[in-house]
């Protein structure tokens, strides 16, 4: 019986490897693998590995957890590395918000792309390439699974660091799907979809009951489900304009486009207002850090459910269990045929003891590849300038910004991008 290692980089993040620690040893042949947490946080990597030895100590199972704040000894032999990582913390998070709306950029995120995804991207890159180097000379043969946004620029920067075995995962298509079953009163079961594109700018291509086209109905909902969930308004507009249901929640979309938050008047249009994404993520940090001490110390009990993410499903099938289907974000290299072949697309893939395989989409509406286009533009200017240390390049992804093209002229983004660059200068310190 093998023994896998499974290493987590950022494994400071306790709610997130308490629940794939869970789904890894929902599977019997997964219950004697190595769990290696690596975080540059002492405290937090120690919180994450009370965790995981309690559930371990509760499940009674063979399996091992260690702790470390040195990466290449946690990637030292590891047969998975799964990425969860957020450099510069919530001050940066909230940084990469505030700037911006100084200029009037309203992101409600700022974690995938825009001019957040860019600067997360500058603060990840350096990171993610010591992280191949690493990986490469200790690791070779380990598949590595990101789950840390930006997602696609994360993953492009891997690729082009010279990893191959790598696949970005995110949770919105397999999860957004389940708000169909529940406005048209469907089984879950009984939807079937198809999906392609770019990460958290995904489209479902098709949505079907019993063979049904499903949009006709979901479309005649629309004025009920908007009574009961407002900020819907900017997906329903997607589909009405572009044809399409995007995959990814309400409260990132309007931020991706070029449309939707020009102004107060339409931001409140959205209900999706700036510093969202921060807000949920740092409060609820706050509250899964007590959630966890108290589950340490018994005074919550742990819930043994599987959750929704594809990173155990892809392991146990890896690790010769049964074959799994899933969206990943990998290179596109033809996959869909209408979007650029270096691009890091997000379509469905297979893995199995051989390995894992992309699928090919094919050619997506014209429309659609419209929208992606400007993100992947930026995607890779802003990966060429995090690696290159070239503040030129970086400019000129913010540049291709939808959002801040819409707003903004030229010499007010270069000074928006100054003062982000200034509020970072510990990490461009070396740039040109």
């Amino acid at each position: 019986m093998n023994h896998p290692k499974i290493t987590f980089i950022g494994g400071g993040s306790a709610k997130f490897v308490r629940e794939v620690v869970i789904d890894i040893f929902s599977y019997a042949h997964l219950q004697n693998s190595h769990i290696v947490l690596m975080d540059i946080d002492r405290e937090r990597a120690e919180r994450s590995e009370r965790i995981v030895r309690r559930i371990i100590d509760e499940m009674k199972i063979p399996a091992r957890v260690s702790s470390t704040t040195r990466q290449r000894e946690a990637i030292e032999g590891a047969d998975y590395i799964i990425i969860t990582i957020m450099v510069g913390g919530f001050d940066a998070y909230q940084r990469d918000v505030a700037i911006p709306l100084e200029y009037g950029i309203s992101q409600v995120v700022s974690d995938t792309t825009g001019i957040g995804g860019v600067f997360r991207t500058i603060r990840t890159a350096p990171v993610l390439r010591q992280l191949v180097a690493d990986v490469l000379a200790c690791a070779p043969h380990a598949w590595v699974l990101n789950y840390a946004n930006p997602m696609s620029m994360n993953v492009l920067t891997l690729t082009r660091s010279g990893l191959r075995q790598v696949v970005g995962l995110c949770h919105s298509i397999q999860g957004q799907y389940h708000t169909f079953a529940r406005w048209l009163n469907i089984p879950l079961e009984e939807i079937h979809y198809t999906a392609g594109g770019i990460n958290h700018i995904n489209f479902y291509l098709t949505v079907t009951h019993r063979g049904e086209d499903l949009y006709p109905k979901i479309m005649a909902q629309r004025e009920r489900i908007l009574a009961e969930s407002p900020a819907e308004i900017v997906r329903f507009d997607l589909l009405e304009y572009l044809g399409y249901f995007p995959a990814e929640g309400p409260f990132h979309q309007s931020e991706y486009y070029g449309w939707f938050r020009k102004n107060e008047e339409q931001i409140k249009r959205t209900n999706a207002e700036a510093y969202w994404g921060y807000k949920v993520d740092s409060n609820g940090f706050k509250i899964r850090t007590t959630e966890i001490e108290d589950q340490i110390a018994g005074r919550k009990p742990i819930l043994y459910e599987r959750s929704l993410e594809y990173g155990a499903q892809i392991v146990q099938a890896l690790e010769g269990g049964a074959a799994e289907m899933f969206y990943g974000n990998v290179p596109n290299r033809g996959l869909i045929e209408n979007l650029p072949s270096d691009s890091i697309v997000e379509v469905p893939c297979a893995a199995n003891r051989n390995g894992i395989v992309a699928g090919r989409v094919g050619t997506i509406p014209t429309q659609l590849a419209g929208v992606m286009q400007p993100h992947i533009t930026l995607h890779d200017l802003a990966v060429r300038g995090a690696l290159e240390k070239n503040r030129r390049l970086i400019y000129q992804a913010v540049q291709a910004d939808p959002l801040a093209s819409a707003i903004l002229t030229l010499p007010q983004i270069r000074n928006m991008v100054d003062k982000m660059f200034a509020a970072n200068q510990s990490y461009v310190a070396d740039w040109k």
